[in-house]
């Protein structure tokens, strides 16, 4: 008898995320006063990235209208906790995560107040 499949694969690691339906915001173009950053201290590319850095007044539509722009846009759970807030984006693919973690890193949210990272998810 084969043994049983391993569980499916969850893009939050154990967090508690209830899906929760948004509407479609306007897109937001993609910053254009930055200089992407390389990022060595990265885990292997995944389908869902990490994002840190938010400032705690990060506006969500922002943030929403940033990434839901860019091909492969699956969903996205923002978590603010009380030091810092942080935003999980799942992608369709590898390829399009891939895509948005290079163009993106180190750009500017305005409501954020700073550089944000981009990471691959840790499974």
């Amino acid at each position: 008898m084969a043994p049983p499949p391993p569980p499916p694969y969850d893009p939050y690691g154990g967090y508690p995320v209830a899906p929760v339906p948004m509407p479609t915001p306007a897109p937001i173009a993609a910053p254009s006063s930055y200089v992407p950053v390389q990022n060595t201290k990265d885990n292997p590319p995944c389908n869902t990235l990490f994002i840190g850095n938010l400032g705690e007044n990060i506006n969500e539509e922002e943030v929403r209208g940033l990434f839901s722009a860019q091909p492969g846009f699956k969903q996205m759970k923002i978590l603010r906790q009380e030091r810092h807030t942080v935003c999980f984006i799942e992608f369709e693919d590898v390829n399009s995560a891939t895509s948005v973690h290079h163009n993106l890193q180190g750009a500017v949210i305005p409501s954020s107040g700073g550089e944000f990272f981009v990471h691959f998810l840790t499974s």
